[in-house]
């Protein structure tokens, strides 16, 4: 169990408001806002880089579930906010490196507010911290939808692919991927959500492009037509 006395000794201070507790510490050229909500069963965190906004953090933590699972993520609705996230998503330890120097931070979660579509909550803790590393800036809260996205292709013009497992990517990469697949008629792009729906996209000719819905459902689209419902389809 994290205690107070583990916080003075992290952060030097620290401020109590609603039940939690406020700090904050500078990182090379950035500083971390972290409030920390205590208990005996679990210990629930929000770290933001140089965006201070302690009401909105304690909303958060407020709304994080009792119980939380340490094996997995938890992903829990947010009311509106300035901000515009739609939901959090609580990690356990494993998942995370916050407060790593503390010895007993076995039930430390860390509340990441999220747009729905960033994260499936069926992460592994590899998936997570590649995501977190690669794609989503999970401590910037001004930053854009950057939606999960599984790609599988295979790209005999370029010679680029992936095996049959595909790979997390970001949302530009795939649409690279869509402009080199144009005209490659022996390729295609299969793109699973953060819902696990798939689609799919040939491209039998120089400018024209086929968007499979549900194995079956076929239709002819420009790019612009294409692009907009791979956006659609990755971020609603």
């Amino acid at each position: 169990m994290i205690t107070k006395d583990d916080l003075l000794q992290e952060f030097g201070e620290f401020h109590e408001a609603e039940g939690c507790c406020f700090a904050e510490y500078a990182v090379a050229t950035y500083r971390l806002h972290c409030s920390l909500r205590l208990s005996d069963d679990q210990t629930v965190a929000v770290v933001s880089k140089d965006i201070r906004n302690p009401d909105f953090a304690a909303r958060i933590l407020l709304q994080a579930p009792a119980g939380l699972p340490r094996d997995r993520p938890t992903i829990f609705d947010l009311p509106e906010n300035a901000h515009g996230f739609t939901h959090a998503m609580a990690v356990p330890s494993t998942y995370h490196g916050f407060l790593n120097q503390i010895e007993d931070r076995a039930n430390l979660f860390l509340c990441i507010p999220i747009f729905r579509c960033e994260f499936s909550g069926n992460e592994s803790v590899e998936e997570f911290k590649w995501s977190t590393h690669h794609i989503v800036a999970i401590d910037n809260w001004h930053r854009t939808r950057e939606p999960s996205i599984t790609v599988y292709f295979d790209n005999p013009r370029t010679g680029g692919g992936t095996d049959d497992a595909g790979a997390l990517v970001p949302l530009r990469v795939l649409l690279d991927e869509i402009d080199n697949l144009n005209g490659v008629g022996n390729g295609f792009i299969e793109i699973t959500n953060y819902r696990g729906e798939v689609i799919e996209v040939l491209s039998p000719e120089e400018g024209h492009y086929v968007l499979i819905r549900n194995r079956q459902d076929e239709e002819a689209m420009d790019r612009a037509g294409l692009v907009a419902a791979v956006e659609t389809f990755t971020t609603d």
